[in-house]
């Protein structure tokens, strides 16, 4: 990724996470809702929290618990996200609890023994309860987001397209998680396919 998006010699992560953010902030400028103001907000720190996430210039010096702090951006992102599209839902009459809602609890389950039997394999529970509140939050987000793509279906079908989206920022925090969390490094190059597509399409599709 870096090599896509860096330039004047600043990292790739850094350069399209905040253009992201400035098309957050355009599409919400142009439709001048709470719900976009609030996926605006969301972006905006999800880049801070990439900023930790990623060690950029001189944050671990500054910031020994660095990925906490990112970890905590993170989790307030999902939540602004959650907020952003239950105001989305609630102003056309949607009602929650749907196959949506379903089918994000099925993943985050799976997700869930996954973990759970990572762990046991390697004996090691010290992060876990830790991962469990991350993944609590993550599910909650997918939970009011595949909601509203759910009950959007019939008359916009494109509207799924944020469900796609909020899927991909589930998987790439989850694989965040593997790797920091557990050691496991297979799926960490596609951290900055998931996750910017993620965002983006939260975002467009945030209507």
């Amino acid at each position: 990724m870096n090599e896509y998006f860096a330039c004047f010699g600043l990292p790739g992560t850094f350069v399209l996470t905040w253009l992201i953010t400035l098309l957050a902030i355009i599409l919400a400028v142009i439709r001048r809702k709470h719900y976009a103001y609030f996926c605006a907000a969301a972006m905006f720190v999800s880049s801070c929290g990439d900023m930790f996430m990623t060690r950029f210039g001189r944050i671990p010096e500054i910031f020994p618990n660095y990925f906490i702090i990112g970890a905590s951006l993170f989790m307030a992102a999902h939540v602004l996200y959650i907020i952003s599209y239950r105001l989305l839902a609630k102003s056309k009459n949607y009602c929650f609890f749907n196959g949506g809602v379903i089918a994000a609890v099925a993943i985050a389950l799976a997700c869930l023994i996954y973990f759970t039997v990572i762990c046991f394999q390697r004996n090691d529970f010290s992060m876990y309860f830790l991962c469990l509140l991350y993944l609590i939050v993550i599910t909650a987000n997918c939970a009011a987001i595949f909601s509203y793509g759910w009950s959007s279906f019939k008359q916009k079908p494109y509207l799924m397209l944020c469900a796609v989206g909020a899927l991909s920022f589930f998987l790439s925090d989850f694989i965040i998680g593997l790797d920091a969390l557990a050691g496991i490094y297979d799926w960490g190059y596609l951290i900055w396919w998931l996750y910017p597509i993620g965002q983006i399409l939260l975002n467009v599709f945030a209507f």
